[in-house]
């Protein structure tokens, strides 16, 4: 008798408790997407601007079955990508306060983001870790379920210096343009910035990806110039073609005189598609 109840006080206090026996930095446990079920194996916190108030900052707590390596927490862009390609599953947990808002998924086959609200989860969490359980539910064509004990390591920052033109024209003033319509909830500015690397890195399939995502066509870098204006310069005519299918602004001159269409003079497949699409 006294065996057994020894018994049952140690399984509850281990389920009360899994977060205690984790090292920092890692995660246990397993999600199942689809009925395939894949470990989580690590923990990162990072920081992302609140979604309703600029002036907060929301806990994002990352699990991934494996490690982030040079993805940075905080690049859902990024990790999505990877997760489509069958590199990482990732499961993203927004916190304001103490609340869960939801929880991002991504992975395999994914185009995307899955953005599942937090309401569904069991969650807790405290200075020495956590647990975030879901049941299976259905949403989207999948089926997704979570059971999982964290103890999440802080994230250290990384500088991400913004590209820059190396011509000798003056940057435009950036204005702003409206956001067209998409299915995922991304980091737009993010985005951009993801966006205008792969250009002038000339990786026309990852700026092709990143446009697939969501971004937004008449997003600009931090010297205001838009990201149609970098695929033109750069001479990817498949990435001008997908930007201007996103309605990007042909109307845009970066300097009084130099429209779209004068800048795409180098680059002539491109000036025939933004002739067509109705650039002067």
């Amino acid at each position: 008798m006294r065996a057994g109840m020894f018994l049952a006080l140690a399984l509850a206090i281990g389920v009360a408790s899994p977060a205690l026996a984790i090292d920092a930095g890692k995660a246990s446990g397993t999600a199942t997407i689809d009925g395939i079920v894949t470990p989580l194996a690590f923990a990162v916190e990072t920081r992302k601007e609140n979604l309703f108030d600029e002036k907060k900052r929301d806990t994002v707590l990352v699990l991934t079955d494996k490690a982030l390596g040079p993805t940075r927490p905080d690049d859902e862009i990024e990790q999505s990508l990877r997760a489509r390609r069958g590199e990482l599953l990732v499961f993203a947990l927004r916190i304001d306060g103490d609340k869960l808002v939801n929880v991002t998924v991504s992975h395999q086959g994914l185009h995307g983001l899955v953005i599942l609200p937090g309401a569904w989860f069991q969650f807790s969490s405290s200075k020495s870790g956590g647990t975030l359980r879901m049941a299976k539910r259905d949403y989207q064509g999948h089926s997704y379920a979570v059971d999982a004990a964290f103890a999440a390591s802080p994230s250290v920052p990384q500088p991400n210096p913004a590209p820059a033109l190396t011509s000798d024209v003056k940057p435009a003033p950036a204005r702003a343009s409206a956001a067209p319509a998409t299915t995922s909830n991304i980091d737009r500015k993010q985005a951009t910035a993801l966006l205008v690397q792969a250009l002038m890195q000339r990786d026309q399939h990852r700026a092709l990806e990143i446009i697939e995502l969501g971004v937004d066509p008449n997003g600009r870098d931090q010297s205001g110039i838009p990201v149609l204006n970098w695929a033109v310069l750069m001479c990817q005519p498949p990435v001008v073609k997908a930007l201007i299918d996103a309605k990007a602004d042909l109307k845009y001159e970066r300097v009084p005189g130099m429209s779209i269409l004068a800048e795409a003079g180098a680059c002539p497949e491109a000036a025939r598609m933004l002739r067509a699409a109705g650039a002067r």
